[in-house]
């Protein structure tokens, strides 16, 4: 048996990609260095891209299916991005209690471009 051509192509452009983006020091990089940090991460850009906002207590429940995290570890890799400008956090509308977490313009863009090189 052997890897078909599509396989052959995914595997050697995440090779490349994971050599690339180690490089840097970029939203990508600081994200997917671990399989935690990166479920935390694409759960914001999915919530990002429907338009839905996402507080901490959605991100606990939606990434803990995959894996587990405790809040006060969360909220440090989410205060570490705002710190390094990858997320912003603003008051929700709803419960001025409660965060709203979004990424930057500068992380938006950087996952758009990480995009088209893996595809």
């Amino acid at each position: 048996m052997q890897l078909e051509d599509h396989s052959k192509k995914v595997c050697k452009n995440l090779l490349k990609d994971l050599i690339f983006i180690n490089n840097g020091d970029s939203s990508i990089k600081f994200f997917r260095k671990d399989l935690t940090t990166m479920l935390i991460w694409l759960y914001i850009m999915n919530a990002y891209a429907e338009k839905r906002p996402v507080n901490i207590e959605d991100i606990a429940r939606g990434i803990s299916p995959a894996t587990r995290i405790s809040k006060p570890s969360l909220r440090l890799i989410l205060e570490n991005a705002k710190q390094k400008g990858f997320l912003k956090f603003t008051h929700s509308k709803i419960d001025s209690r409660s965060w709203e977490i979004e990424p930057e313009e500068i992380s938006i863009s950087q996952f758009n471009e990480w995009t088209k090189r893996i595809v």
